[in-house]
């Protein structure tokens, strides 16, 4: 990578942290533009551009981009799981899982990717597989405070409130002050109080029925 390259990178790097997004994309088609049959700076500046689209919710421009990064490295797990959540954001639940599939078969060593996997595969298509990709989300990162999350709003799904509990509870202890985590406990509270209490009514009538 010449000096000239290796600079833009460096300039899009620091515009992108500072929140300058236009300017760091201006950097990377730049890149783009000088390294036209270069493949590694051009798949990299694709995926610059693509996850800056991404986390502001320019989702047709990061699929456009993280695509064409993807064409130029097709075993790159990071584009595979950014592309898979992209597809997630527009609601392409089966593109979706296979590109976070094809992350975890590149690398399964990165909890975000299980994690994210689990979330989808869990509320779109199967609940068990989802809880499983979870949990192992969890088992390389024990503190990964989304994986709890999803994992107790599953759990919640499966009418597992206990356990739906138990992983919020272990999100709250690592961040006490968060507002929104402690309104999904009260949430669980309240629906696991309302389910043993409809349980109990429905064993009443089962009992008197059988008498």
């Amino acid at each position: 990578m010449d000096i000239i390259v290796e600079k833009l990178f460096k300039t899009a790097d620091h515009e992108t942290r500072e929140g300058h997004y236009e300017k760091a994309i201006e950097m990377y088609e730049k890149v783009i533009e000088i390294c036209r049959e270069d493949t590694p700076p051009v798949h990299l500046a694709h995926w610059g551009i693509g996850e800056i689209h991404l986390n502001n919710r320019r989702y047709e421009k990061a699929r456009y981009h993280l695509s064409r990064a993807l064409e130029l490295e097709p075993n790159e797990p990071i584009y595979h799981y950014l592309l898979g959540c992209t597809f997630r954001y527009i609601d392409e639940i089966a593109s979706a899982i296979y590109h976070l599939q094809r992350a975890v078969e590149l690398d399964d060593s990165k909890d975000i990717y299980w994690c994210e996997l689990g979330w989808v595969v869990g509320f779109n298509q199967d609940l068990e597989r989802g809880i499983g990709y979870l949990r192992k989300a969890l088992r390389i990162n024990p503190l990964n405070s989304k994986a709890l999350t999803d994992l107790s709003i599953l759990y919640a799904k499966d009418e597992k409130f206990g356990e739906a509990l138990v992983c919020i509870e272990e999100v709250l202890k690592h961040d006490p002050d968060d507002i929104q985590i402690a309104e999904i406990q009260e949430r669980l509270q309240f629906f696991k109080s309302e389910f043993e209490r409809l349980s109990g009514l429905s064993d009443s009538q089962e009992t008197q029925e059988t008498s």
